[in-house]
């Protein structure tokens, strides 16, 4: 049986996890927004990388809201939320890798 404080402090945990789902998936978004706004001056490669960030940026928005609101009590949202993080952070990691993603200024 869990006692009171530890179920507060899984519900703290939970509120300050979903806090960073919700913000970082807002900066991935407005990051693959910004690069699909200059679509006809990128590459394709570089193209869908910003189109998997304005996917899963959302996806790792809506489910840190749906941890927040949940309070933790349901493993999907995390799921989902998690899942969206690996697919923005693999697209780039693949496209630093690849000399796709622009990693510096003009040399």
């Amino acid at each position: 049986m869990e006692t009171h404080s530890q179920k507060v402090r899984r519900i703290v945990s939970m509120c300050c996890l979903s806090a960073m789902v919700i913000f970082f998936g807002f900066l991935i978004s407005q990051a693959g927004y910004s690069t699909l706004r200059e679509w006809r001056a990128i590459g394709a490669a570089y193209a869908a990388c910003g189109a998997l960030w304005v996917l899963s940026g959302p996806a790792m928005f809506v489910g840190g809201l749906w941890v927040l609101t949940s309070l933790g009590r349901r493993p999907a949202p995390l799921w989902v939320a998690g899942a969206a993080s690996v697919v923005a952070g693999g697209a780039l990691v693949v496209g630093v890798l690849t000399h796709v993603v622009p990693c510096s200024g003009p040399s």
